[in-house]
């Protein structure tokens, strides 16, 4: 199987999942082919798809008239005959609305291009950040229709990154930052704006965009420090979502039996209140130093994903959150942690490394949803 086909079974997960074969198979597959290789001829994408010249025709045409593609111009270079005219994806000509809802910051949304480069970004004005249930879902809707109102292309798709858990039809069964359960997120947001929308949880968002435009690999585990703890898991390019689409809720963990600090969900000894940002911030006000602070954390999150690592032999870690907290002393601990607690993380390919642009990997995250359920690509 090539890392291409391999590519496909990223978000096979509930009923988004690709057909193995047909013309809608052979349409992803031309996308996903200009997306990693960049405009070709369609000469060139018969050769790099394995489909016919004359399939390859048929397809483009309907990729054009759909306008997921279009023409940029001829092949350069000196050939005998008419000079071939290449096609791409059509990059400056459809745009993604994101969301993060994830930050402990305002909640921010973003106009990208498909390739999941940022164009515009935008917060409100007088946001509230403790906003819940209805108060929240209209700040949403007012933030989206600040996005779109400043977009001038034709959106493909909406995708938002949301803390809690998430099916893969959209409906948050529970978000406790924002007091939704059994909330279809996903059907309010398609009703008020009229474009289709994608819905997932934020560590999941944020470990697709290091799979497709960082640092990811075929077997790894994102960790993510916020107003919670969250994790994304990828084991053979695939996106892990669980039975109950729960795989990665590690906020509330119990860690250590013998730990007695009090969690916001009403248990004692969650990894959420000793390991999350507002955690750390509050041990370094109730005396701690930074590193005792942070120590204390590392070793919490170590002793939740250690096994983790171990039963699943992920050898590719990355960490991300707030920068105040996220740091190169703070993967230090971590690693060193971690290596108390199982042998995987003392193996010579094991790698432990911070997002490069933790700010904005759920909205990338966001555009390879989209992107998938859209067009079939990763």
């Amino acid at each position: 199987m090539t890392a291409l086909h391999r590519e496909w079974n990223l978000l096979s997960h509930g009923s988004a999942i690709l057909p193995s074969h047909g013309r809608e198979h052979n349409l992803s597959l031309v996308l996903q082919t200009l997306l990693t290789q960049g405009a070709l001829s369609r000469a060139a994408l018969s050769r790099a798809t394995g489909l016919t010249r004359v399939t390859v025709s048929e397809l483009v045409a309907e990729l054009l008239h759909r306008s997921h593609v279009i023409e940029v111009g001829q092949q350069g270079g000196k050939r005998p005959g008419k000079p071939a005219t290449l096609v791409d994806l059509n990059r400056p000509g459809l745009r993604i609305i994101g969301v993060d809802l994830s930050g402990i910051l305002p909640s921010k949304a973003a106009i990208m291009d498909l390739d999941g480069t940022l164009i515009e970004t935008f917060t409100l004005t007088g946001h509230n950040p403790e906003a819940a249930g209805e108060q929240a879902t209209k700040q949403l809707l007012e933030l989206l229709d600040l996005a779109l109102s400043n977009c001038s292309e034709p959106v493909l798709g909406i995708g938002i990154g949301t803390p809690g858990i998430v099916t893969d039809q959209g409906i948050i069964i529970n978000a406790e930052k924002f007091d939704w359960q059994d909330f279809d997120l996903r059907t309010t947001v398609q009703e008020a704006t009229n474009i289709p929308t994608h819905v997932l949880n934020d560590a999941d968002c944020a470990i697709l965009a290091e799979h497709t435009f960082g640092a990811g690999s075929e077997h790894m585990i994102l960790l993510s420090l916020g107003r919670g703890v969250g994790c994304g898991v990828i084991t053979h390019n695939t996106l892990v979502r669980g039975s109950g689409f729960a795989a990665g809720e590690l906020g509330h963990v119990r860690y250590d039996l013998t730990d007695q600090t009090p969690c916001r969900c009403g248990n004692v000894g969650c990894l959420q209140a000793r390991a999350s940002v507002p955690a750390i911030r509050q041990a370094i006000a109730q005396g701690l130093s930074r590193e005792q602070a942070g120590q204390q954390a590392a070793a919490a999150l170590a002793s939740a994903i250690a096994p983790l690592i171990s039963v699943l032999d992920i050898r590719n870690v990355l960490f991300t959150g707030e920068p105040e907290v996220v740091h190169h002393d703070m993967a230090h601990w971590l690693l060193e942690a971690l290596k108390e607690r199982t042998a995987t993380a003392m193996a010579a390919n094991f790698t432990l490394n911070i997002s490069e642009n933790p700010e904005n990997l759920v909205l990338r995250g966001t555009a390879v949803n989209v992107l998938f359920h859209q067009l079939g690509i990763s």
